[in-house]
């Protein structure tokens, strides 16, 4: 074992937990919207929101050194869970 990897794997660690409590944290506002939308009889899809929320995260993405098509691929992901999990809050 190398103990200089160690510590590198370890903070890899620390940022994969961060990254899923963010992801509880998003989910978690993402049902209250599906409890508001289901309420309001809104519908599920908000393609202008998602529109800005990309145009958003390319500028952080950029702006963090991270490659846009990795931010955009991982948003990519997050929105089809999110939009998957309102869906199935919004129409049983």
């Amino acid at each position: 074992m190398n103990p200089e990897l160690d510590d590198l794997r370890l903070a890899v660690d620390a940022a994969d937990a961060a990254l899923m409590d963010a992801m509880a944290q998003r989910l978690a506002a993402v049902r209250a919207i599906a409890e508001w939308k289901r309420a309001h009889a809104v519908g599920v899809v908000d393609r202008a929101r998602e529109d800005a929320l990309r145009a958003r995260w390319t500028e952080r993405a950029v702006a963090a050194g991270v490659p846009a098509p990795m931010a955009a691929a991982v948003l990519g992901a997050v929105l089809d869970g999110c939009r998957a999990e309102v869906a199935r809050l919004v129409d049983g």
